[in-house]
C-alpha cells in the first residue's frame, strides 16, 4: 500500500517545473553563463566542442530517455557576451502535429502575455521568417518581442515551429538627443 503514495509523488514532482514544452521565459541581455543555466531548465543543454563559440550556439535538447514527435534546439547569439536574441526551433515529419504544437504555444503564451497587435506589426515589419505559414506576437518589454512561428519546412533548419525573442531596432523617436 506504500507504493501507491510514493508513485503518485513522482508523478506529481515530475509534472512540475519548467519543460522543454514551455515558452522561452528568457530575457535577453543576460550572458553566456546564465543563459546556458537558463536553457538547462528548459532542458536544453550546451555542447562544448573545445574550440572558439560559434554566434549563435545551439544548444540541443538535453539527453532524456524515450522518443517523442519531434526535435527541437535553441540557437542564442550573444553580442559582447550578452545575449541579444532567443530562437527555439521544432521540427515534426507531421504536418498535424506541427500545428497541434503551434496552437498549444500560442495558449500558453497567451496565458503569460496580453496580445499586442502592434509586436506582430513590428515584426513583420522587421521581415517574417522563411516559409511563415503564420504567427502570433506578444511584447515583452518596450524593445523586446516575442515571436511564434509556424513555417512550412524551409533549408537549413526544416523546421516546422519557431519561437523567437528578439531586440527591435531603435526607432528614430526612442534615440535621445544629448545637447
Amino acid at each position: 500500500m506504500r507504493l501507491v503514495p510514493i508513485l503518485l509523488a513522482t508523478l506529481v514532482s515530475g509534472c512540475g517545473g519548467v519543460t522543454a514544452e514551455a515558452p522561452l521565459n528568457l530575457r535577453l541581455g543576460g550572458d553566456r553563463a546564465h543563459t546556458t543555466q537558463e536553457l538547462k531548465a528548459h532542458k536544453f543543454c550546451h555542447k562544448e566542442d573545445g574550440g572558439p563559440q560559434p554566434n549563435p550556439e545551439t544548444y540541443p535538447r538535453c539527453d532524456r530517455p524515450g522518443a517523442e514527435w519531434g526535435e527541437s534546439w535553441v540557437s542564442a547569439r550573444f553580442d559582447n557576451n550578452a545575449l541579444v536574441e532567443l530562437k527555439r526551433y521544432e521540427r515534426f515529419s507531421d504536418d498535424g502535429r506541427a500545428v497541434e504544437r503551434w496552437n498549444q504555444l500560442v495558449g500558453d503564451r497567451m496565458k503569460l502575455h496580453p496580445d499586442a497587435p502592434d509586436a506582430a506589426t513590428e515584426v513583420q515589419a522587421r521581415s517574417l521568417e522563411p516559409g511563415t505559414r503564420s504567427m502570433k506576437a506578444w511584447r515583452l518589454d518596450a524593445r523586446t518581442v516575442v515571436g511564434v512561428y509556424l513555417l512550412t519546412p524551409t533549408p537549413p533548419e526544416n523546421a516546422s515551429i519557431l519561437e523567437a525573442i528578439i531586440t527591435l531596432p531603435k526607432q528614430a523617436s526612442d534615440i535621445e538627443v544629448v545637447h
